[in-house]
């Protein structure tokens, strides 16, 4: 996204909760004037000001980012331990888009189960000869 965009998500976010400028800017530590600047795309926001709003408003800064795009949920986990990345499909992906994507996420978890069978090998080779 570039500072017009966020600065139109911003607006949007604020808007929709009914809140002024000085609210949001008060939260972020800013003066109104220096929010109106983020807000109009003219500034763009910082890390910490991302992560500040995302958790103001109750979102994880995925889907602060990317309103109505595909957000990505890291928070759950497969039976088997590891995290599994679920995908909300909205509109603009296609089936077959989200299948490859789905499968090089697999093939990705497959290769970490790997090295982490690996690293303990190694770890108890080190340790016989230690």
């Amino acid at each position: 996204m570039n500072k017009k965009e966020i600065g139109m998500r911003l607006q949007q976010l604020r808007n929709d909760r009914h809140l002024q400028q000085k609210e949001v800017a008060t939260v972020l530590g800013i003066s109104p004037s220096a929010y109106c600047d983020r807000e109009n795309g003219h500034v763009m926001l910082s890390a910490v000001e991302m992560d500040k709003l995302a958790e103001f408003y109750g979102m994880s800064l995925d889907e602060f980012l990317r309103s109505g795009q595909p957000v990505l949920h890291m928070h759950d986990h497969s039976s088997q331990g590891f995290n599994a990345y679920h995908m909300q499909h909205q509109h603009g992906v296609s089936d077959d888009l989200m299948k490859q994507f789905i499968d090089a996420l697999t093939a990705n978890a497959r290769a970490i189960e790997k090295l982490a069978e690996q690293q303990v090998r190694m770890n108890d080779l080190l340790a016989q000869r230690g």
